[in-house]
């Protein structure tokens, strides 16, 4: 019986995670869409965008339990290639 619960928390877990990535992703759309660019808005946008990819490699891929390599490599994706958007942007 506990798998059984198990298993319903962990689909309304990912269903809850999933309505959050959507949330965030229509903020930062509209967010970014009225306004003019500037290097702060790119900062938040890629912030958020750091957020979800730590969601997106825990929780839809799983990684939460691997290898420190496969997870580190995965999570320091996005935080680095938004600092190197950022600084492109800035400069």
């Amino acid at each position: 019986m506990s798998n059984v619960v198990d298993a319903k928390f962990t689909g309304l877990k990912l269903i809850f995670l999933w309505c959050l990535l959507i949330a965030m992703t229509i903020a930062t759309a509209l967010l970014a869409e009225p306004y003019k660019v500037t290097i702060g808005l790119v900062a938040i946008v890629l912030m958020v965008t750091v957020v979800k990819a730590k969601v997106l490699v825990d929780s839809f891929m799983g990684l939460k339990d691997a290898p420190l390599f496969w997870r580190a490599i995965l999570l320091a994706y996005a935080p680095v290639l938004g600092l190197i958007i950022t600084l492109t942007y800035a400069f």
